[in-house]
């Protein structure tokens, strides 16, 4: 494969990937959000606290991550990961790994895009873990937008919301994300808001 033949074969990966619809909502709680919206949500945020509280990070790199992360999903599509068991939890790994091989064997021409993907996924580089720290964060904001449209159509409750969002946080800090205080404190509030604006206390 020539690079003309490279770039039209992108483009055509790319459009798959806009075409890959996410569990979650936009706004307006009927309209389902894209990878491509994911991804340009988690770019933009995702530079901009970098640079607000991680000046040292390299925000070309973090773009990149960005740009890049959740790639495999233009062939495996997505998977929700709220209660996931760990038989499609295995079968999700399996189809995102083969997804890689197939980007990796027909992108020679391109070795930037599997390098940058083996990179992420292995969480090589502090740039990489501030990016899939920063990823777990995102369906809490289409859930702040939209009331909780997907959590509540799947029947979740307040509890199971609590529940999930408590054992996340608590797996965020002590693994790969636990370099990153200050970012933790902004998804631990981020997760607060979701929680009251989804399932409202009365008072």
């Amino acid at each position: 494969m020539d690079e003309v033949q490279g770039v039209v074969a992108l483009g055509k990966l790319i459009l798959n990937f806009a075409g890959v619809e996410r569990a979650t909502y936009r706004e307006d709680g009927k309209t389902r959000e894209t990878d491509t919206d994911h991804t340009v949500m988690l770019g933009v945020i995702g530079c901009s606290i970098a640079a607000k509280l991680y000046p040292h990070l390299d925000l070309g790199k973090v773009a990149h991550y960005a740009l890049v992360h959740d790639l495999v999903e233009a062939y495996a599509g997505d998977t929700p990961t709220f209660n996931i068991s760990p038989e499609s939890r295995a079968d999700k790994e399996r189809r995102e790994k083969d997804a890689l091989a197939r980007i990796e064997k027909e992108f020679t021409v391109f070795p930037w895009l599997a390098e940058t993907l083996l990179s992420y996924e292995d969480l090589a580089d502090t740039e990489a873990r501030f990016i899939k720290t920063l990823d777990k964060c995102m369906p809490k904001i289409t859930h702040i937008l939209n009331k909780g449209a997907s959590f509540k159509e799947i029947g979740g409750e307040r509890e199971e919301m609590v529940a999930f969002f408590d054992r996340q946080h608590a797996d965020l800090a002590g693994g790969y994300a636990k370099e990153f205080p200050e970012l933790m404190v902004l998804i631990r509030t981020i997760m607060d808001i979701t929680l009251e604006e989804c399932y409202p206390v009365s008072r």
